[in-house]
């Protein structure tokens, strides 16, 4: 068992070969650590994304504390402990393209971007964290595009586009802006769901803010902290995820550097997202601190119901098929259900179904679940399957009639 850090010093000096620190500062404002409010304590967690190729890896994947932090200042919510970026995405088996949902919330995307700037407009636009290409492949071919992203995916999907897109294979810092020579280059500058990820987020506001032309347009998504709260989403709170955004910690972080917020859209993707659009300015601004009195209340919501998951009534039918010798599947090994099934350690899935090649035919880190595709629904069916990909749910019982069984969710779909 792996104890709680009592301190970010002590956290270093005991687990210095897991490469992770206790933050000191605030990701978003890069407020001091007495601004940081602990929110709530999970039990210890192996890297969400790290889908291992053996069940003795998976059984034996390193496991790291799991806390989550509140900050006074600008109002974002994050983990405590930041894993480093090579542990984190040196084995990312995540491609955009290869879950339906995501494809046509970026087709969608794409026909707004396009509707806004125009098709035959001399567009440049670069996107932070492109993955596989998803949404810059459906942008017109007119426009100058490309794309910064550190991940095998990024690159090898980049070799297979041609020339429909440049990419820089790195992170997005001030520094590669400098080095690509992109200062002041680009029109519109976009992120999805990429910020989750970064551990220095004012370094990369900054690094937009110097990319983009005057006035240029900076849209960028984010899970919804709102949306989270209110279906007491505690399963996507992992390592990978840094930090969670509400529309008031977005506008504090970026009106700091010399942005403003021009349009805010909610979407049902991931449970819940925000888009947002903001516009360089010609000054920054000094932003007052968060109220934060009614997210407390909701904060504390959210620790009930992690504190209470194994009271629902989803966990008990699927405890009472298991205690009956029934067997009991998952469906959607996405991080989500890494989180699930290694915070409900009671629960003994015999496989979760996913079709996502870079998934498939590898093992859930810590709980060791196999991971198949839906075919095992046929050969061999389970009584009972828990749908952890729950923000998809609608998708998967379409694609599998066949299967006779029950449907579980173990969250509210909002």
């Amino acid at each position: 068992m792996i104890e709680e850090p009592q301190s970010p010093s002590l956290s270093r000096r005991r687990n210095a070969a897991w490469q992770y620190q206790f933050i000191n500062r605030c990701r978003g404002c890069r407020a001091n650590s007495d601004a940081l409010d602990p929110v709530l304590t999970m039990s210890p967690m192996p890297l969400a994304g790290l889908f291992c190729d053996t069940q003795e890896e998976a059984q034996t994947a390193p496991r790291f504390p799991l806390s989550w932090l509140y900050c006074c200042r600008c109002g974002l919510v994050q983990v405590g402990e930041d894993v480093a970026d090579g542990d984190l995405f040196e084995k990312y088996h995540y491609a955009s393209s290869s879950v339906p949902t995501l494809v046509r919330h970026f087709e969608g995307y794409a026909a707004s971007l396009t509707a806004r700037y125009g098709e035959s407009s001399p567009i440049r636009l670069l996107e932070i964290g492109c993955n596989d290409g998803v949404l810059l492949r459906q942008l017109p071919a007119g426009w100058k595009l490309a794309g910064a992203d550190p991940s095998d995916v990024a690159r090898n999907a980049a070799a297979l586009a041609g020339e429909r897109y440049d990419l820089a294979p790195r992170a997005f810092t001030p520094a590669l802006v400098e080095e690509m020579r992109w200062t002041e280059s680009w029109d519109v500058v976009t992120g999805s769901n990429c910020l989750a990820h970064i551990s220095n987020l004012e370094e990369v506001f900054v690094g937009v803010f110097m990319a983009l032309k005057p006035a240029g347009w900076f849209w960028l998504e984010v899970h919804d902290l709102a949306a989270l709260l209110k279906g007491t989403q505690w399963d996507t709170i992992y390592h990978e995820h840094k930090a969670e955004w509400s529309e008031s910690s977005l506008k504090h972080c970026l009106e700091k550097v010399g942005f403003e917020l021009r349009e805010v859209q909610r979407l049902p993707l991931h449970g819940g997202i925000l888009r947002c659009c903001f516009q360089k300015t010609k000054t920054a601004k000094n932003p007052q601190p968060a109220e934060h009195r009614s997210l407390k209340k909701d904060l504390a919501k959210l620790r009930e119901a992690y504190a209470h998951r194994r009271q629902i009534s989803a966990v008990q039918e699927l405890m009472e098929a298991q205690e009956r010798g029934l067997p009991i599947a998952a469906y959607g090994a996405s991080g989500r259900a890494s989180v699930y099934l290694n915070q409900m350690p009671n629960l003994h899935f015999s496989y979760i179904v996913d079709d996502a090649p870079l998934r498939k035919n590898r093992f859930i880190p810590g709980a060791a679940t196999p991971i198949l595709d839906r075919s095992i629904l046929r050969q061999k069916p389970p009584a009972k399957v828990l749908i952890t990909a729950w923000n998809c749910r609608e998708d998967i019982v379409k694609k599998n009639p066949a299967f006779l069984g029950q449907w579980l969710t173990a969250f509210p779909i909002i």
